[in-house]
């Protein structure tokens, strides 16, 4: 997890030339120090990165997948790194103590936990830093296992407030009594499996169960304001909502649905962190996406939209506030959220309070120009009225958000905020460089590998290796660092061995594999390199038409991008047809109207009336394009 810090003092490089950081400029920019010339320059942030710059190989991207690491493992690693952040953060006199302690509690020599913190530290705090170089892949439990597993769980769970060695104790006892009944050799799971399972549970839960009436009535909603925030990036909101207006394909400009917005809001100074728009129903790769997009430099999203302005928020995040949908809460998305030390938390039940920050911001969006784009659908149906959305829309996904970065950092940013009494921009400038009276945040440290960041974000499938390569909602992908894993059997499986793929469902011209020898995702580009590239909701209403115009025959690629071209043509030979009919009807009228001899007389009247010697002041009639001419 490398990060570039940006504070006074730190080394930098640009390039392959080295920096040190003399001041900072402003919220996007620094003063810097050649090292070998000592000459001075300016440079914004995403210029620097924290060591020089190695270009390697673009299409293989060194990686840790998550979701392979087991259960037990994750929390072994998480409450060593949870150990090493304690002796990292106490003073230099106690550390020594600290690192014994330490030492005696992992079970480990102080010379080997001395080794491993110095690996945590150069990881700048990466979990994944810690694991074993060698793991046993233990597979998943068998369902009689997860059972009983659950049933502990439920012990737990009760006023007899049981220790979880009390629970494991139990466990131990139900599958050695199954075992036997059975003639079955079930394993028994290492205790910090249990010991994760019942980390997940929310405090809530637990207090709920374990502690009656009183525990219920401690984690019930107390009325009253949002806990105080004190800096930038220390608590963030994220939800989602539908956009009220219709947006068309890039190529038919055709309807294509609603899109839904998932939006991200700094609690301390209502800056809009980062925002995701697409077709998809909220899900976990919509947080991801957005979560990814808060804490990315905006440099080049702003450059690819055309925008200028500054939108100078970036960084890592303290906490995430969400509500309680299933998809914030998603495994692979709090691994994600867990390796960069994000906090991901559930906002309380029936505590409106919690989320009324971004839920005004949604409204204000809706207020300032969203009903009025062509395409909207308004907020109800009373206000739509007779309004055809769908006829009406002509925004793309990518004009819509062009048009809503420049709502965010144009318009809304600079707009004084009603709480604060400034604008957001100038609450959060405050927080970061600080004012007359209060010391700011500082810079937060740029997250170095975007690539990485966006992987561990990104939605995965599990696929197997044929001869054809990988084949992922109905397209293939190839390339040859495959070979070896083609039709590789699973050890714990009869079927071939499954592989995991992230994709981005805004582009699947590319996907990312995951090779568990190399410990790196493979770039996979179509098989077809000629084929355009294709969003995931574009592939599905392609999907959708084709099934709806042959529901006994199953679509393969091929169809997929013919049918494809078919639209984009049926829109084209539409536009001719219609520029054809329009020209053909105007010959006929003039020909119907000269064939009339007092149709004739007037039209000569009219052209020496028009070509009269005259400054127009006398026409008392309007001119109007030939084509608007209602005959």
């Amino acid at each position: 997890m490398q990060a570039v810090k940006l504070n006074i003092g730190e080394e930098v490089f640009n390039g392959n030339s080295r920096y040190r950081i003399t001041a900072i400029l402003d919220m996007e920019h620094v003063c810097v120090r050649s090292s070998f010339t000592g000459k001075t320059d300016k440079f914004h942030i995403s210029e620097l990165s924290s060591s020089p710059i190695d270009e390697g190989r673009l299409d293989v991207i060194p990686s840790i997948e998550l979701m392979n690491i087991p259960d037990d493992e994750w929390v072994e690693i998480h409450n060593k790194a949870g150990l090493f952040n304690t002796i990292l953060q106490s003073d230099y006199e106690d550390r020594r103590e600290e690192i014994k302690k330490s030492a005696e509690e992992l079970e480990i020599s102080e010379p080997t936990l001395y080794r491993q913190l110095q690996k945590y530290k150069a990881s700048n705090g990466d979990p994944t830093s810690l694991l074993r170089k060698k793991r046993v892949d233990k597979g998943r439990f068998e369902s009689e296992v997860e059972k009983i597993i659950q049933s502990c769980i439920t012990q737990y769970l009760s006023t007899d407030k049981l220790k979880v060695s009390d629970v494991f104790r139990n466990l131990e006892i139900q599958i050695y009594q199954y075992n036997k009944l059975n003639g079955t050799s079930l394993v028994t799971p290492h205790i910090n499996t249990l010991r994760y399972r019942i980390s997940q549970l929310t405090a809530a839960e637990i207090g709920s169960t374990r502690l009656g009436k009183n525990g219920k009535e401690s984690y019930r909603p107390i009325i009253g304001k949002f806990p105080k925030v004190i800096k930038p990036l220390e608590i963030v909101q994220i939800d989602h909502t539908p956009l009220d207006v219709m947006i068309v394909d890039d190529v038919n400009r055709l309807a294509i649905g609603r899109p839904t917005i998932t939006l991200a809001i700094d609690v301390f100074s209502r800056m809009v962190t980062g925002f995701y728009i697409s077709l998809e129903k909220p899900n976990t790769l919509l947080t991801g996406c957005c979560i990814t997009h808060s804490v990315l430099d905006k440099k080049k999203w702003l450059a690819d939209h055309k925008i200028d302005a500054q939108w100078p928020v970036y960084g890592l995040i303290d906490t995430i506030h969400t509500d309680n949908g299933k998809e914030f809460h998603a495994k692979a998305l709090k691994r994600a959220c867990e390796k960069y030390h994000i906090n991901l938390t559930k906002r309380p039940v029936g505590t409106p309070r919690y989320g009324g920050h971004i839920e005004r911001l949604f409204k204000t969006f809706n207020d300032a120009g969203i009903h009025t784009l062509p395409g909207t659908t308004k907020s109800n149906i009373v206000d739509k009225g007779e309004y055809d959305s769908e006829k009406k829309a002509v925004l793309t996904l990518f004009e819509l958000e062009t048009w809503f970065t420049e709502l965010v950092v144009n318009v809304y940013h600079h707009t004084v905020h009603s709480e604060l009494g400034i604008t957001p921009f100038e609450k959060y400038k405050e927080g970061i460089l600080g004012n007359e009276t209060t010391l700011g945040r500082g810079l937060p440290p740029k997250i170095e590998n975007e690539l990485q960041l966006k992987i561990d974000f990104l939605p995965h499938e599990e696929r197997s290796v044929q001869k054809y390569g990988i084949q992922l909602f109905g397209i293939l992908y190839y390339h040859d660092l495959l070979r070896k894993w083609i039709r590789q059997p699973d050890k714990t499986r009869k079927n071939s061995k499954k592989f995991i793929v992230k994709y981005d469902p805004r582009d699947l011209s590319s996907v990312f594999f995951y090779d568990p020898d190399m410990n790196a995702y493979i770039t996979l580009p179509y098989r077809n390199s000629s084929r355009p590239a294709i969003s995931l909701w574009e592939l599905k209403e392609i999907k959708r038409k084709l099934a709806d115009s042959d529901s006994l025959k199953q679509a393969n690629e091929d169809d997929i991008f013919e049918a494809r071209i078919k639209m984009a043509k049926i829109v084209e030979n539409a536009s001719k047809e219609t520029k054809k009919a329009r020209r053909l009807k105007q010959k006929e009228s003039v020909r119907a109207r000269e064939s009339i001899p007092q149709m004739a007389e007037v039209n000569k009247g009219v052209e020496e009336m028009y070509f009269a010697d005259t400054d127009g002041d006398d026409m008392d009639f309007d001119i109007q394009p030939f084509e608007d001419v209602e005959e």
